[in-house]
């Protein structure tokens, strides 16, 4: 029998597992989230190793948060000049490691009266998207998948394809017994 948080994880977070994505966003649902402290305990000491990191951003009566992401290429990802421009608007300091940035993000994901839109820097989205998002409010996109896409529709698909893919793939092999551990990538820590 699959253990379904196992499933939920391995299926939505897929192309962070795989080492195709810096980083993957899931809520479990509070209904089988009774053992989600101890795995994601077991989980970091199992897959730190292999670069892969499990980091609860916030729970609320109906679901946990979780961000499963890729240590070292989303700290890479995070200090590119750009995106360190970007996330100094909101508090973040490239002094600080990562880890005190994942704290300032749950931080806000749990006070904030909107849902801090920089979150979509930290799942790996293109920074012209997060900026078009914020300033639009949502609105004028010209393509929705992982992300509302505002340009570079042709690179956007190619991404959506691939995590559709690993997804499917993933899927599959959780369905026929394979553990979870045996699907993921190991990836510079």
């Amino acid at each position: 029998m699959i253990n379904l948080v196992e499933y939920i994880i391995g299926y939505h977070c897929a192309p962070a597992i795989r080492g195709i994505k810096v980083a993957n966003l899931v809520a479990i649902p509070r209904n089988v989230d009774t053992m989600v402290a101890s795995v994601l305990s077991d989980y970091n000491t199992q897959f730190n190793p292999k670069g892969l990191h499990f980091y609860e951003l916030c729970h609320c009566k109906e679901r946990r948060l979780l961000l499963v992401y890729r240590k070292k290429m989303l700290d890479d990802y995070l200090r590119q000049p750009g995106h360190m421009a970007f996330l100094k608007r909101y508090g973040y300091d490239a002094r600080e490691s990562l880890e005190a940035w994942l704290v300032r993000l749950r931080r806000r994901v749990e006070t904030e009266v909107d849902f801090p839109h920089e979150i979509g820097l930290f799942l790996g989205y293109p920074l012209v998207d997060v900026k078009a998002f914020i300033a639009s409010k949502g609105n004028g996109y010209k393509l929705c998948g992982e992300w509302k896409v505002y340009e570079n529709q042709v690179s956007a698909m190619r991404s959506f394809y691939c995590f559709r893919v690993c997804r499917e793939f993933c899927h599959t092999e959780l369905l026929n017994g394979k553990a979870l551990g045996a699907l993921v990538a190991a990836t510079a820590c």
